[in-house]
């Protein structure tokens, strides 16, 4: 018996590009998690101080925040470069 699927390909590779972007959102979450759980433990054992954290991604966001209004890079590359901005900032903040 044939799937939907083998009928019309269209649909096959609708859903794949939307397990791809649910993936790449998920990544996006544990990597935030991650990051964050980092942060706090270095700031817990005194290797970093809490200021010293926030300060470190405050700064990489201000970059990414220059790099996304620089000329010459695609508009894909801008919108990243925006939205790292803003989960450094998030991550920042949650510290």
């Amino acid at each position: 018996m044939m799937g939907f699927a083998a009928l019309n390909p269209s649909y096959e590779l609708g859903w794949k590009r939307a397990m791809t972007t649910f993936h790449d959102a998920a990544y996006t979450m544990a990597a935030v998690s991650a990051t964050v759980a980092l942060y706090r433990a270095l700031v817990k054992k005194g290797l970093m101080t809490r200021d010293e954290a926030v300060r470190v991604l405050l700064d990489e966001a201000v970059a990414r925040a220059i790099q996304a209004e620089a000329a010459g890079d695609s508009e894909t590359t801008n919108d990243l470069n925006r939205q790292s901005a803003e989960i450094l900032k998030f991550i920042a903040e949650k510290l």
